[in-house]
């Protein structure tokens, strides 16, 4: 006769009781005899194994050994287990149900709390992630690292990433531990492409590359052969909304693509979307073997700059120490070398946060923003725990009869804290569904470097799953312990000790939430006033209204019909030449050693015509000899007040000697500002020049056009572009304002006071659903005592004051932890600027004072509610 598996016998006897085991034992060997006969043994084996492993309690454990007979242990008579059978499951469930449907206004507050805070918690612990984990997906990341040379300047040491293109190969030619070598280059500005007639653009970022780029940084083809793309010159691959753009939905490999106008280049592959946490971008790369044949220009900077950033792969027992020693002695063959620089290697992935001359605020910024995605998260958890103990303690009595039925603590605390997981993960799946709508207007307004493929990586949803379990503990902990704890026998009589359980640590939190909320909000006013103080601040310069025109190399026969046309239409006072691009980092920099000081300097050189100084505002400490008088007849050498004081220059300086030598002094201006003010003026030399088009155009410049203060700019725009298109330029209509230009030097403090304005938002939100509970919880408790006060003859508004008051002392309490907080913390964020603004009295009066005006907000309604109620309601018997 067939017998049902022992092993799952002897597991039936190790759990189960004795009392149970024979009648359970005899039932299902009856049943696995009679399933034999039916459906064969195999199948019965399988159906007894699903009948034994139901008869056990989820997370069952070994049963408890007690002192049996003659000195022999032997197990309890029933099984022990960590949480409650399914039937006591559903029971649970159900409980919790009806307490979220029963008093909607609080599970309302608790869910919209934790979904506002996990949401916002998530976005921002993932912008973090993916700024830390820059470069860490190409397939030899770990061994992969940038070239940087360093020369001394002074007492300053000054950091190159860019080499030139010689470099590269004889560090492989000449150093056995390096594997590979790649050379890219992100381009020289705007470049215009051009497919057909109908789709000519100006495009930037496209750059250069060796084709070992494409194996290095694992870029991943849509279109072509990886193995070829870049190998040969007169090659282009794009990215997939570069060839959109061009080419539509169809294959353009092998199609011609013209580059600058001339020179036509073979499209030779597609790539997928470049990852956007990677210090590697481009918009398209030209073959690095194509630069000598795309003009003169690009010849020229092939041969004799420094332009390329350099990476190295190390073979992976190499020692970077080593390889930084053998970089100096590579020096035969190459054409372009500092011969007193020192090479470092710098890992690839830490490019981002911590490259040599990058800012040192960077990795510092991410940990603030850390910081506060767990303070709101925190504030979340508080605002839950705050007002489930606050709510749930009118349970009291429920608990009192389980205790007093036979419920043991941890059934209780288990009911609790699956009321919390019920609640948290309701919270939960509103914050994915919330963070998933939102993500890209988040990442929009922000200006955040980021795209949708984060929300379908792995590190996302552990973020997020992590995220939950440890909300679920945190929140459901703290009020399972108070409410499980109360005494059966004190309930049970009516005690109304339990109705003042968890007030002082109510009151904490409440405190911790507009502490925060209060802080934020003065860190977001210092903010503001110093970003409005960065942007009316005297430049020294009116960038006001300022338009500036591009102008190609290739248009200086039209360029003087162009800049009269333009004239004619603007005032010829209201147009001036440049050669560079105000207030971005394309401007020239040369180092000069002063005569007198020896000081070595690091001068800003600008070539203009003579209109550009009275056009712009610039004002003149010492003007040319006639001046007033002429037109320029020769090149004009004009230095900034911080030239002269660098080179102890004091007196009439163009009676003196020039602070450089072989150079002339033919005036001095005050200084005036093409950087951001984080720091001091910037040593400055302008050449003033006659022939615009030969001097300032031979690698193509600017026309800065000022517009009238009241001119519809939309419509001024649209006439210069009819007079740009006039003169038949080479190039499409480009241009930018410089006030646009000196906003994006502030781009990160922008979108830190961005980020602070919403998070100061969110946590007063927060904050006030929590006081918005809490006031709705002390009027219920109060109803009674308030229907007495008005039956004696208690006013409306003294009773309003009696509600509110206990709230509003912890508010001012907030108050005045938050400030010197708050201030310590923006006045050590101030100290990286130059010109800064002094943090005043207003700002926390006003930060104080918008808090206490939102707390009376939010608690008015439901205290007022209370005091206009009719006092017999309040005080009817139940």
């Amino acid at each position: 006769m067939k017998q049902p598996p022992k092993l799952a016998d002897k597991l039936l006897r190790f759990f189960l009781s004795d009392d149970r085991l024979e009648e359970v034992l005899g039932d299902l060997h009856e049943e696995y005899h009679w399933q034999v006969s039916r459906v064969g043994e195999r199948r019965a084996c399988w159906q007894y194994w699903r009948d034994v492993i139901g008869f056990l309690k989820p997370f069952a454990v070994k049963r408890k050994p007690v002192n049996g007979t003659q000195g022999f242990p032997r197990f309890a008579d029933h099984s022990m287990t960590f949480f409650p059978n399914p039937i006591m499951l559903r029971n649970y469930f159900s409980i919790a149900l009806r307490q979220l449907w029963k008093n909607p206004l609080f599970s309302g507050l608790n869910i919209v709390g934790l979904t506002v805070g996990l949401a916002v918690s998530t976005f921002i612990a993932l912008y973090v992630w993916h700024e830390f984990h820059y470069d860490r997906f190409e397939p030899f990341a770990n061994r992969t690292y940038r070239i940087v040379s360093a020369s001394k300047y002074g007492e300053n040491e000054v950091s190159f990433p860019q080499l030139h293109q010689s470099f590269g190969s004889e560090v492989k030619r000449q150093i056995p531990e390096v594997d590979e070598v790649v050379r890219f280059s992100n381009g020289f500005g705007d470049v215009v492409l051009q497919s057909d007639q109908n789709h000519r653009f100006k495009e930037t970022n496209v750059g250069y590359a060796d084709a070992s780029i494409i194996p290095v940084m694992g870029l991943e083809f849509l279109y072509g052969n990886p193995k070829t793309a870049l190998s040969e010159p007169g090659r282009i691959i794009l990215t997939r909304q570069l060839a959109e753009k061009y080419f539509g939905d169809r294959n353009p490999v092998g199609k011609s693509l013209t580059f600058d106008k001339h020179f036509p280049l073979t499209v030779s592959g597609v790539l997928d979307d470049l990852p956007t946490n990677s210090v590697i971008q481009f918009n398209g790369l030209v073959s690095l073997s194509s630069m000598p044949t795309l003009g003169d220009r690009q010849r020229h900077i092939y041969e004799n700059a420094g332009f390329l950033s350099t990476y190295l792969v190390l073979r992976p027992d190499a020692r970077v120490s080593d390889i930084e020693k053998k970089l100096v002695t590579v020096k035969a063959g190459i054409k372009f070398i500092d011969m007193s620089a020192r090479y470092y290697l710098e890992a690839l992935p830490t490019l981002h946060l911590d490259a040599r001359g990058a800012p040192g605020d960077s990795r510092q910024s991410l940990y603030i923003l850390l910081t506060v995605a767990l303070v709101i998260l925190t504030l979340a958890i508080i605002n839950y725990i705050s007002l489930t103990t606050a709510r749930a303690t009118k349970r009291s009595r429920e608990v009192g009869i389980r205790k007093a039925i036979g419920g043991q603590r941890s059934e209780l605390i288990g009911q609790f804290f699956l009321e919390s997981f019920l609640t948290t993960t309701l919270a939960f799946a509103l914050s994915l569904a919330l963070l998933q709508a939102l993500f890209p207007w988040a990442n929009h307004a922000l200006d955040l470097q980021m795209d949708n493929r984060v929300l379908a990586q792995g590190p996302y949803w552990r973020l997020m799953l992590g995220l939950w379990l440890i909300c679920s503990l945190l929140a459901g902990g703290y009020p399972a312990l108070l409410l499980s704890g109360f005494r059966p026998a004190l309930v049970l009589k009516g005690s109304t000790n339990w109705r003042q359980s968890g007030v002082g640590i109510r009151r904490v939190f409440t405190t911790v939430q507009f502490t925060a909320s209060i802080g934020l909000l003065i860190c977001s006013l210092v903010l503001y006033t110093q970003m409005r103080f960065l942007r009316t601040k005297n430049l020294g310069l009116n960038r006001s209204q300022v338009v500036a025109l591009q102008i190609d190399n290739e248009m200086i026969p039209q360029f003087t019909g162009l800049r009269n046309a333009v004239r004619q239409w603007a005032g010829e006072e209201n147009v001036a030449t440049t050669n560079a691009k105000l207030f971005t980092d394309n401007i020239m920099i040369y180092f000069q050693n002063t005569e007198k000081t020896k000081r070595q300097l690091m001068v800003y050189a600008l070539t203009v015509d003579k209109r550009f100084f009275d056009m712009m505002g610039i004002q003149w400490k010492y003007s040319p000899l006639g001046w007033e008088k002429g037109i320029v007849t020769r090149e004009l050498t004009i230095y900034n007040q911080t030239v002269l004081n660098e080179a102890d220059i004091k007196g009439n300086p163009l009676q003196q000697a020039a602070p450089f030598k072989g150079q002339t002094t033919d005036g001095v201006v005050a200084d005036f500002h093409v950087k951001s003010l984080r720091g001091l003026p910037t040593p400055m030399m302008l050449t003033v020049v006659s022939d615009t088009n030969r001097s300032i155009l031979a690698n193509g410049g600017y026309l800065l056009v000022r517009l009238n203060p009241h001119t519809n700019v939309p419509d001024a725009l649209d006439q210069l572009k009819k007079i740009y298109d006039q003169a038949r330029p080479t190039v499409p209509f480009d241009y930018y304002f410089l006030d646009d230009a000196y906003n994006k030097l502030y781009a990160k403090e922008e979108r830190l006071m961005r980020l602070f304005n919403g998070f100061t938002a969110l946590t007063l939100l927060v904050a006030c659903l929590g006081l918005l509970g809490l006031m709705t919880f002390s009027v219920e408790v109060r109803t009674k005592e308030i229907g007495v006060r008005k039956v004696l003859g208690a006013s409306v508004g003294g009773i309003v004051l009696l509600l509110s008051k206990d709230f509003l002392k912890l508010v001012l309490l907030a108050i005045l932890i938050a400030s010197p907080i708050a201030w310590w913390a923006m006045n050590k964020w101030l100290q990286s600027f130059a010109y800064k603004i002094d943090i005043a009295w207003w700002v926390f009066a006003l930060a104080g004072g918008l808090a206490v005006s939102i707390a009376l907000l939010t608690i008015s309604f439901q205290s007022i509610k209370a005091a206009l109620t009719n006092p017999v309601k309040s005080l009817r018997s139940e």
